[in-house]
C-alpha cells in the first residue's frame, strides 16, 4: 500500500500516561494510541509528552500503521534502514584525461607578468556556514592524560587566534582545491609514497610452502632447512633452555636433541581423536661445540583428553644442529619458537637475487607502514612503557609484537639471517621470503602502476591540468614549481559561535586507518575504476593488470540527522537509536567505569557549532571563463549539498555551505576591462556585473562537460558523483561497518562498537567455505550512486576443543 500523509491533534492523558492522536481521517472521534519512543519525530521525540497535548500534527501512514508523528507543516524525517549501512567513504570518478573537455586539458599557463586581456582578475566574497559541528583542533595547545607520555590520551582545544577561533586560509584553499580537481577531473595534485607494493595477510593454508631457510655466511646463497619446536613459553610442556637455565637467542647456534611427536586433533562428529600431522620437538639444548644433555626417557608431554588436541612422543629421536628462530610471543596461546636444523652434509641451496632482496625489504616496509610508532613503543604496563618484546596480554595490540616491526637488523637480508621461504610448486623456486611462517605477501601491483599515466602529478609545465594552474604546482623531485592563480584571503571568523565541553571534552569515536591493502574497497575494474571488483574475487587477486584504482576518495554527507543529534554530547547515548533509527556515532561509548578515554581516540573540548558562519574572499588572477567557472559551479551547488572540512569527517563533522556572500563586494574584470580602468585612473566606471559574469563562466563551465559527454552537466560522472555525495545518502546511515550478533534479530538496530571493532565486518566479509569466499560475502565497496551495504552476521565463536593449538 503506497503512504499517506495523514493530519491531527495529539492528546495527552495524564491518568493512563498515553499520549494519543485524533485522526482528521477518523469521523467517529477515535484517538490512537502512539508509542512516542517509535512514532514520535526527531522535532517532538525529546519534548515532555504533556506539553505535546493540543499540538496540531500530520504523520506517515501505511498499511494500516502510523510514524513519523511530527508538527504541522515540518518536514518528514526519514527513517533509516536497519540491515544496510553506508561506508563513511566512497570514491569519485577519475577518467583517465585522453579526451577532456575543451577548455579543461593540460597545458602551461599564461605568463605572470602581466594581466591578458581575454582572462578573467578579481575578488570573489564568500560566506561558509556550518551545518554539522566544525572540529578545528590545535595541536599545540593539546593536553595528554599523562602529562609525561606523549603517547596517552589526548585532548584539543579549539585553534584561536586573538581570543577568537581561527579557520586557517590553507584549510580552505586545501579543501577548495581537492573539490576543483574532483569537478575538473585534474590530476592528482600529490601522490607520493604509493610506488612500493602493498601486502595482504597470507591464508594459513600458504604455510604448507613455507621452508625453513638461512642466508649463507657469504651472504649470497639461501640455504634450506628443518625446524622444530622448541618449547619456551607457558603450555603443555615445560620450556626447554641451555644447560644452567639461560634462554636461547635468537641467531644463536645450537645443538639439540629432538623427537617425533605425532599429532592427533579432537574430531567433533565423531567424538574421538584423528591422527593429524608430525613434527619435530626439541628435548634438549645446548650453545654449539658445548656438552649436550641426554633427553630424558618419558617426553614431558601432556595427557590425552577428549575434546583436546593430543601430541603423541614416538620416541624416534635424532642429535641435530641448527639456529635459533625467536619470533616472540606475538600471538595468543603461543608456547613454542623455532630451532632451524639441517641432517644433511650439504643441504639444498638457492641463489638469493637482488629480486628477491627487493621483495624483503617490501615486505618488511609494509609491515611496518601499518602500525604507528606508539602501538609498538608507546604500550603502558602502569605507569611504564612496556618494551615491544614483552606479552602484555592476549588482546589484540597486547601480545609481544614480532622483531622484525621494531628491530633494524630485520630491514635487509646478510649472512646468517633466518627467514622462511615460499616455494613453488615442486619445490625448485624461490618465490618469496618472509620473517614469519604466515607472513603478509605483497601484490602483484602497486598503486602508481594502477593509476593511469595521464592523472598522475605533473612532471612539467606543460603537463599541468586546471587544478595545477589555478591552485599552484610544484614538482615532486623539487625540479620546478608554478604560483597558483587563487588566494583565499583573511577569514573573518566573527559569526563564528562554539560549543564548550568543559576541560574533560567529548571522547571522539575510534577513527579507521586507511587501508588500502584491502582491494575490494579500493580497486575497480573500469577505465575509471568505479566498477567495484567482482564480488567473491579471491583477496591475492587484487593489484594486478586490468585494475585501476577507485578515483578520489570522498566522505559523504551525513544527512537527515535528527534535530537533537549533536545534543549535549557529553552524554552518552550512543547505544540508543533515535526517531530516525541512528546512533550517536560520533562519540565513543561509556563502559562501567565511565568514558573511554585511550591511545585509540581523542577527545575534544571545543567545536563550531551548527549554524556558524564566517567570511573570505576568493581572489583570482587570469583565469579562463571555463577555469573561473568550475569555481563558481562549486560556490552554487544546490540547497542541502555540503562541503567537508577539517577533522573527523567519518564521523559526520564538517559538513558546510559554501555561497556567494550576497553582503560582501565582488569585483571581476578581464585583463582589458582593469587596463582601461588603470588608464583612466577611474577603478570605479562601470563593469560587467561580476555576478553575471560568475553565472555565465558557471554555465561555459557545464556547457564544455555536456558537450563532452553528450548528457546535462549535473549527469556527468564528475558532476553527478560529487553531487550525490555532497548531499548525502537516503534512507541509510553512515557509519563504518559492523557486524550484527548471532542472536540478534534480522530487524533489531545494531549499535556502535564500544571497541570500535569495525574489523569484525572485514573478517566476516572473507568467510571461506570449501576453499573458496563464501556466497554472500567477498562484498566490494559499492559505486557511488547505490553505496548500501549489508551489515554481515559475526560467526559464532569456536569452542575451545575446535581450535588447533597455536605453535
Amino acid at each position: 500500500m503506497a503512504e499517506q500523509t495523514r493530519t491531527g491533534i495529539l492528546h495527552w492523558h495524564e491518568k493512563e500516561q498515553e499520549l494519543k492522536v485524533a485522526l482528521d481521517q477518523d469521523t467517529n472521534g477515535r484517538q490512537r494510541r502512539l508509542r512516542p519512543a517509535h512514532d514520535l519525530a526527531p522535532a517532538l521525540s525529546g519534548r515532555p509528552l504533556a506539553e505535546l497535548h493540543g499540538l496540531a500534527v500530520e504523520l506517515t501512514w501505511s498499511g494500516g500503521k502510523m510514524r513519523d508523528v511530527r508538527p504541522a507543516g515540518a518536514t518528514q524525517a526519514r527513517r533509516v534502514r536497519a540491515n544496510e549501512f553506508v561506508n563513511p567513504y566512497t570514491f569519485l570518478p577519475a577518467t583517465p584525461r585522453t579526451a577532456p573537455p575543451q577548455g579543461l586539458a593540460d597545458g602551461p599557463p599564461p605568463a605572470q607578468d602581466r594581466l591578458h586581456d581575454d582572462r578573467i582578475t578579481g575578488q570573489v566574497p564568500v560566506r561558509l556556514t556550518a551545518v554539522t559541528p566544525l572540529l578545528l583542533l590545535d595541536p599545540s595547545r593539546a593536553e595528554h592524560a599523562d602529562p609525561a607520555d606523549d603517547n596517552s590520551h589526548t585532548t584539543y582545544p579549539v585553534l584561536c587566534r586573538n581570543g577568537r577561533p581561527h579557520l586557517p586560509a590553507t584549510a580552505l584553499k586545501g579543501m577548495l582545491r581537492a573539490a576543483y580537481e574532483a569537478v575538473t577531473n585534474s590530476r592528482m595534485s600529490v601522490f607520493t609514497g604509493h610506488d612500493h607494493r602493498l601486502a595482504m595477510r597470507m591464508p594459513p593454508t600458504e604455510s604448507q610452502h613455507m621452508v625453513p631457510a638461512r642466508i649463507s655466511d657469504d651472504g649470497r646463497h639461501i640455504t634450506l632447512l628443518h625446524s622444530a619446536w622448541l618449547p619456551r613459553y607457558p603450555g603443555s610442556v615445560p620450556p626447554v633452555v641451555h644447560p644452567g637455565g639461560s634462554p636461547p637467542h635468537h641467531g644463536e647456534e645450537a645443538e639439540a636433541w629432538v623427537e617425533r611427536v605425532r599429532h592427533h586433533r579432537w574430531d567433533n562428529d565423531t567424538k574421538q581423536h584423528k591422527n593429524g600431522f608430525d613434527f619435530w620437538r626439541v628435548r634438549t639444548l645446548a650453545p654449539a661445540d658445548h656438552p649436550l644433555p641426554e633427553p630424558p626417557e618419558r617426553a614431558p608431554e601432556g595427557p590425552r583428553r577428549n575434546r583436546r588436541s593430543w601430541h603423541e612422543p614416538t620416541g624416534e629421536r635424532k642429535r641435530v644442529r641448527g639456529w635459533i628462530c625467536i619470533t616472540n610471543r606475538n600471538i595468543k596461546g603461543k608456547h613454542d619458537e623455532r630451532l632451524f636444523f639441517t641432517s644433511e652434509s650439504t643441504p639444498p641451496s638457492h641463489d638469493l637475487t637482488e629480486s628477491l632482496e627487493r621483495q624483503w625489504q617490501e615486505t618488511i616496509r609494509d609491515y611496518r607502514a601499518a602500525h604507528r610508532h606508539q602501538d609498538i613503543h608507546g604500550r603502558k604496563t602502569g605507569r611504564t612503557t612496556a618494551k615491544p618484546y614483552d606479552y602484555l596480554g592476549g588482546e589484540p595490540g597486547r601480545t609481544a609484537w614480532s622483531p622484525h616491526q621494531y628491530d633494524d637488523k630485520w630491514l635487509t637480508l646478510g649472512p646468517g639471517s633466518l627467514c622462511y621461504a615460499r616455494m613453488a610448486s615442486g619445490g625448485r623456486t624461490v618465490q618469496g621470503l618472509y620473517p614469519v611462517m604466515i607472513a603478509r605477501q605483497l601484490f602483484a601491483q602497486s598503486p602508481a602502476q594502477l593509476l593511469h599515466h595521464s592523472l598522475r602529478p605533473a612532471t612539467s609545465l606543460d603537463e599541468l591540468s586546471p587544478a595545477d594552474r589555478v591552485f599552484g604546482w610544484v614538482h615532486a623531485g623539487g625540479r620546478g614549481a608554478e604560483r597558483g592563480r587563487l588566494r583565499v584571503g583573511p577569514v573573518d571568523t566573527t559569526g563564528l559561535t562554539t560549543a564548550d565541553f568543559g576541560p574533560e571534552g567529548v571522547p571522539l569515536a575510534i577513527l579507521g586507518q586507511p587501508k588500502p591493502q584491502q582491494g575490494r574497497f579500493y580497486l575497480g575494474t573500469a577505465p575509471d575504476g568505479t566498477t567495484p571488483l567482482d564480488d567473491r574475487t579471491p583477496k591475492n587477486d587484487s593489484y594486478r593488470d586490468g585494475q585501476q584504482l577507485r578515483g578520489r576518495k570522498a566522505y559523504w554527507h551525513h544527512r537527515d540527522l535528527s534535530a537533537g543529534h549533536w545534543d549535549n554530547p557529553v552524554e552518552d547515548r550512543t547505544q540508543q537509536a533515535d526517531p530516525t533509527g541512528r546512533f550517536q556515532e560520533y562519540r565513543r561509548p561509556d563502559t562501567a567505569d565511565g568514558p573511554q578515554r585511550d591511545t585509540q581516540n581523542r577527545s575534544v573540548r571545543v567545536w563550531i557549532a551548527p549554524g556558524s558562519t564566517c567570511t573570505f574572499t576568493l581572489t583570482v588572477t587570469d583565469l579562463t571563463t571555463i577555469e573561473l567557472g568550475a569555481l563558481a559551479w562549486l560556490l552554487t551547488l544546490p540547497e542541502h549539498h555540503c562541503h567537508r572540512l577539517g577533522f573527523a569527517k567519518p564521523l559526520g563533522f564538517g559538513s558546510i555551505r559554501l555561497d556567494i556572500d550576497p553582503d560582501g563586494t565582488a569585483d571581476l574584470r578581464t585583463g582589458d576591462q582593469w587596463r582601461t580602468a588603470y588608464r583612466t585612473l577611474d577603478p570605479d566606471r562601470p563593469t560587467d556585473d561580476p555576478h553575471t559574469l560568475l553565472d555565465h563562466a558557471r554555465r561555459a563551465f557545464e556547457t564544455a562537460l555536456t558537450t563532452a559527454y553528450g548528457r546535462p552537466a549535473a549527469e556527468t560522472p564528475h558532476l553527478a558523483a560529487f553531487l550525490a555525495v555532497a548531499a548525502g545518502p537516503v534512507d541509510t546511515a553512515v557509519h563504518y561497518p559492523r557486524t550484527r550478533d548471532p542472536d540478534t534479530a534480522p530487524s533489531a538496530r545494531v549499535p556502535p562498537d564500544p571497541d570500535g571493532n569495525n574489523y569484525t565486518w572485514f573478517t566476516a566479509n572473507e568467510t571461506i567455505e570449501r576453499g573458496e569466499v563464501r556466497e554472500g560475502r567477498g562484498l566490494s565497496l559499492p559505486a557511488w550512486d547505490n553505496p548500501n551495504l549489508p551489515l554481515h552476521t559475526r560467526p559464532r565463536k569456536n569452542r575451545p576443543a575446535d581450535r588447533r593449538p597455536s605453535p
